[in-house]
Parts: structure tokens; sequence; C-alpha cells
């Protein structure tokens, strides 16, 4: 390989991944990828290594274990895809307008339009079916228990979700494509409550807020385990979500993670 791949091919090495299974044209792709603006991974080995495991261009998956098997002799587990990365809009409009005759800034209008739209039409209550693609149809929810539906008025009703079923034609191409094991192993890493204690209060003599994202790269934690924790925590009276439940910012609450005198 020529000299300017030194650098990958000892990001390769490292995860025991065989040299001869890269071709030359992966590890310019690889580079692109390293330049890109458009995806959002961190830290930036991380793309590398999972560019890699897409290179046969398959969906890549590691297994879990189930929650409710944690602490009893059953161990039961789920397989659950491995993310490669969040594509932009931006990036999708240069990856059509290479497809077609229209400019980048063609394509984002559309785009743009399409997300109005499809605001606009879920929002007068229809289903809307985007060929190829599937449908979206919005779920409401009531804001307490329902005992009788003669005691519930318009404003005890909001909205909840939207909800997504593929077309029968992306169903297909997604069962056709290949799957395998990830390379990587991407799950938290083991730690006490005391353990996690202890790095919140060292995070907390330094920062006054936490998000979910900083939480996952303090305490090493995949999403779903991060959160698991963190609404543990909130639970206990120790943390105190300040922001949105889409958009989580936790501070102490009750005196906890505060630094030791002396220190």
């Amino acid at each position: 390989m020529p000299k300017r791949f030194n650098s990958i091919t000892r990001m390769i090495r490292t995860y025991h991944i065989n040299e001869n299974d890269v071709s030359l044209e992966l590890y310019n792709r690889i580079i692109r990828i390293k330049h890109s603006k458009h995806l959002h991974l961190s830290p930036n080995i991380t793309i590398f290594v999972l560019y890699l495991n897409l290179s046969t261009m398959s969906i890549q998956y590691e297994f879990y274990r189930n929650p409710n098997s944690q602490g009893t002799n059953k161990k039961r587990y789920h397989a659950r895809v491995v993310p490669a990365g969040r594509i932009s809009t931006d990036q999708l409009a240069e990856e059509i307008q290479k497809e077609s005759s229209l400019t980048v800034a063609d394509v984002k209008s559309v785009l743009i339009a399409l997300a109005d739209k499809l605001g606009e039409h879920l929002g007068e209550g229809r289903k809307v079916h985007l060929e190829g693609i599937g449908y979206f149809q919005v779920n409401l929810q009531c804001k307490e228990e329902v005992r009788t539906m003669h005691a519930v008025r318009s404003e005890n009703i909001e909205f909840k979700s939207v909800s997504f079923r593929a077309d029968n034609d992306l169903k297909k191409t997604l069962k056709e494509q290949k799957i395998q094991r990830s390379r990587l192993k991407p799950h938290s890493m083991p730690m006490t409550e005391q353990q996690i204690d202890m790095k919140l209060t060292e995070h907390f003599a330094q920062k006054p807020i936490i998000t979910r994202r900083e939480f996952q790269i303090l305490c090493l934690q995949v999403k779903p385990t991060a959160c698991r924790i963190l609404r543990k925590l909130v639970e206990e009276g120790k943390l105190k979500n300040i922001s949105t439940q889409q958009n989580p910012v936790y501070v102490p609450d009750n005196g906890h993670y505060a630094p030791v005198q002396g220190e």
C-alpha cells in the first residue's frame, strides 16, 4: 500500500483485520470518509473501523443480553444492529445529485419541501405513503388513565409519536442484504454503582451539567444502557433532568455528587 495509507494500515492491524481483504479502492473510500463533514461519529477511529465492517455492504450486528434476564440463571440474548453512522441531508443530497440531473441545491430544496408537506399532512390526520419507502402515521396518547370515554376531553389527548411501516419494496431490499456479526464489540464497560458515582462526582467538579452523550463517553456505556442507568439515577433522586426527554440534560439532585471537602 502507498505510504499515505500507513496510518490507516496501523488501525486495521490494531483491530486484527486481514489487510488482504481491504482493497486500494476501499482505502481511498476510507480517506474520503475521514475528511467528510457529513458523518457524525466520534472518535474518528470508529469511522474507519465501522466502515471496514461495511466493506462487504452488510448489516452489522452484535448480541446483547436481555434486560429481564439480568441477575437470573437463564441468560437470553437478542441481536441488535451496530450503527454505522448517521447520514445527513447534505450527504443524501450530494449522493442523489450524482445519480440525477439535479443540482445539490435542487435536491436539498425538494427534501426540505418533502419534510414540510409530510408534517402538514400528518398534522391534518392523514396517513402519508411514499412509494418505495413506506407509510407514516401520527400516534396519540392520553395524558392520564382513561376509565370511561365520556370523561376525557380533547385537551387531555396529546401527540405521542410518528409510526413508520416500511413498503414491501424496501423490506425486500433489506431482506436480501447480507448480515454479518460486527468485528467491533460495542458493549458497555461493566461498572459498579460506586464507580459510576465516582465518575459523576469527578465530572460535576469540573462541569455543572452532563448530557446523555457525555455520560456514555464518561462511563463507556452504549446508549440503551446509558439511558437505563440515567433513568435509575433520576428515580433514586441522584440526578435531575432540566431539559426534555428527547434531549436530556442532567444536574446533581438532593446534594449528590458534591466534591469531598478538602480535596
